[in-house]
């Protein structure tokens, strides 16, 4: 009886340390396994979010390139320099109607062997609108032909948009040659539409300004880059947001464009415009929580937040599924270690009442043999 006592303490002493002690390892693995689950999607979101900047990085390098090609094109500069000797015409000759109508025959003649080559390019490189524009300003040549086409950019009512913007700094940068871009805003010729435009001067032989080609770049391009949802899971996306903490991309949630009309105020957004990468868990622009990862791209002289995100809730229900198959092993190393317990503890006893009978064998009661 008392043997079955010891027995019973035994058991309850031994199986309630194993079960502290394997408590312990489970809560240490599950919390292990979390941290590492997190901290694989906060890599992943990062590298998702660097992907789509060097994607963005590529194109706008992509569209410097062939801006400066055609800039640098003699044909192209041929007709500036005669579109712009047209021009000059029409206003010696006092901008009479005969004069008017030479100039618009004029210009359709020099035009026609412009417009189908531009069209293409436009279609094909997917760029929304071609200008040529004399050093003065001068809108004299389109290929949409919005309300922007013979409008002046230092005089006239767009002097205050994008495009006039990259104009002049092109002018001013001319003899740099560089490339320069607006950021996004409503730009009203286009029916107030978000637009972003890029320029460089056009240098004829002489080092003389020529003129400024202009290119409007669409924001389906831009959109396609950062709407890129592989790997994103079920709430996952990138998107972008610039120094005004406007987004300047669309969002995954919304069925209506976002460009210039969702603000996003975060932690995470204003520590990439400060140009700082990283990640966090942070409420995003719809307040739901999300693990965000930030990093920022420089454009010419402004910048803007890469953010690529996921709802909290999907980090960790992905995270909690592993949870059962942790526990599930637990309980196994439980079991095993209790019949290992077991089964060492039996051999144990039956070896000593074993080796307690043969002593009874071995050496009778010497008190029987009277020595």
């Amino acid at each position: 009886m008392e043997r079955k006592r010891k027995s019973l303490r035994f058991w309850i002493v031994a199986g309630t340390a194993i079960a502290l002690l394997f408590t312990v390892i489970g809560v240490t693995a599950i919390q292990f396994t979390m941290q590492s689950r997190i901290d694989h999607f906060a890599d992943r979101l990062l590298l998702l979010s660097i992907l789509r900047k060097e994607a963005l990085e590529e194109y706008l390098d992509t569209a410097r390139t062939e801006i400066t090609f055609w800039s640098l094109n003699k044909k192209l500069q041929l007709i500036q320099t005669e579109l712009s000797g047209a021009r000059e015409a029409y206003k010696k000759a006092g901008e009479s109607n005969l004069a008017r109508v030479d100039y618009e025959f004029a210009l359709s003649a020099i035009e026609s062997r412009l417009h189908v080559l531009a069209r293409m390019f436009l279609v094909e490189r997917g760029y929304y609108d071609f200008f040529l524009i004399t050093p003065e300003g001068e809108v004299l040549y389109t290929v949409e032909k919005e309300d922007d086409y013979h409008t002046n950019l230092l005089t006239g009512p767009w002097s205050d948009t994008g495009l006039a913007s990259v104009f002049n700094r092109a002018v001013a940068s001319a003899g740099e040659g560089q490339v320069v871009f607006s950021d996004f805003e409503a730009y009203e010729p286009s029916a107030g539409a978000p637009a972003m435009f890029m320029a460089r001067a056009m240098i004829g032989p002489e080092g003389r300004i020529l003129g400024v080609l202009a290119l409007q770049l669409p924001t389906e391009r831009i959109r396609s880059i950062m709407q890129f949802t592989a790997g994103m899971g079920e709430s996952g996306e990138t998107y972008l947001v610039g120094e005004d903490l406007l987004m300047r991309s669309d969002s995954r949630f919304s069925e209506e464009s976002t460009i210039l009309q969702v603000k996003v105020d975060t932690e995470s957004v204003r520590r990439a415009l400060a140009g700082e990468s990283g990640t966090l868990f942070t409420p995003d622009y719809r307040g739901v929580p999300v693990l965000s990862a930030f990093s920022e791209v420089t454009v010419d002289d402004f910048r803007w937040a890469v953010m690529a995100e996921i709802d909290r809730e999907e980090v960790i229900r992905t995270i909690a599924e592993k949870r059962p198959q942790i526990a599930g092993l637990m309980l196994f190393l439980y079991s095993i270690a209790i019949w290992s317990l077991w089964y060492l503890r039996d051999n144990d006893w039956s070896a000593g009442e074993g080796l307690s009978g043969q002593s009874d064998i071995d050496h009778p009661d010497l008190g029987d043999t009277g020595i």
